[in-house]
């Protein structure tokens, strides 16, 4: 005679999405209210930490998806007193995807439209400038610019840019600076839209502008490799051509900052048959990639 064991059924683990905090079942691919995949929110919860959300955001074609996967490479190898180790392999699909583009002299494919599909990274950043080492978990999602400014025009569309960036403690709004200098006012106005809605989603508007309570902001400058202007000097590059901007900040974001960005050393510009015109990279030669980071998590 056999006697069977009984093992009774374990209760199903049940976690809150990391985004908006709505309950997720161990089987749950994605959060039902705003996309967000499951396994950034379990990736996170293993860690045990809160995490530090620092949004890349900005029009489109501002260079984001560039920008966030050489971040993460560069961060990879270490600089700038950062180190950061990515944490789960869906973290690396960014990096993966923009490094292989570049070295194939191409710029990668736009992000979608489709909250589901947007990549995410999680990375554990190690800080050693100071004589005690911070160590933050920094998260991240690939923003499609589409998205960011159809969420502007119609709050509520896009429940995940809603819930991050309420929930962010730095932004890194890109803007490109080949745009900024040739259509200054449309770029600019883009940004005061921006920062009027990061103000509402983090109930701002009736607070006092403590350092405390207001997110840090970092302006980035990209593509500073075809603009000079901005590369010499970022901050008067964004005096002389986002005026409305800067002062928006001054009166409402007591810590903000402007810096200019590059990912590759020289590129070329090519004329299709339709008379179309597109730009194409030669070689990754990151430079002010990490600053406006490492700044983030000292002013957050």
């Amino acid at each position: 005679m056999t006697t069977d064991t009984y093992d009774p059924p374990q209760s199903e683990e049940v976690v809150l999405c990391v985004c908006c905090d709505a309950q997720m079942a161990s089987d749950d691919d994605y959060c039902d209210v705003c996309n967000t995949p499951a396994e950034i929110t379990r990736s996170i919860a293993k860690r045990n930490v809160s995490p530090h959300f620092i949004s890349v955001v900005g029009p489109s074609n501002a260079g984001k998806t560039v920008y966030l996967g050489l971040l993460l490479d560069v961060l990879c190898g270490g600089a700038k007193y950062l180190k950061g180790v990515p944490n789960g392999a869906f973290s690396l699909r960014l990096q993966e995807q923009v490094v292989a583009a570049l070295e194939d002299r191409r710029f990668p494919e736009k992000t979608p439209n489709e909250s589901d599909l947007w990549k995410w990274l999680h990375c554990v950043v190690t800080d050693s400038s100071k004589r005690k080492h911070k160590q933050v978990d920094f998260v991240a999602p690939d923003f499609a610019g589409e998205a960011i400014a159809m969420e502007l025009e119609h709050p509520g569309m896009y429940p995940a840019v809603a819930h991050i960036v309420e929930r962010t403690s730095a932004f890194l709004l890109l803007c490109d600076s080949i745009e900024v200098r040739d259509n200054g006012a449309r770029e600019d106005l883009f940004a005061m839209k921006l920062g009027s809605y990061i103000t509402q989603q983090q109930g701002l508007s009736h607070l006092d502008k403590s350092r405390d309570l207001t997110p840090a902001v970092a302006i980035v400058f990209t593509k500073s490799d075809t603009c000079p202007e901005a590369e010499a000097d970022p901050r008067r590059f964004m005096e002389n051509n986002m005026p409305r901007f800067m002062d928006y900040c001054q009166q409402n974001f007591p810590r903000h900052d402007v810096f200019s960005a590059s990912v590759v050393g020289s590129s070329i510009l090519m004329s299709h048959k339709t008379g179309a015109l597109s730009r194409l990279p030669l070689h990754i030669q990151p430079r002010g990639v990490i600053e406006p980071l490492h700044w983030a998590i000292q002013n957050s």
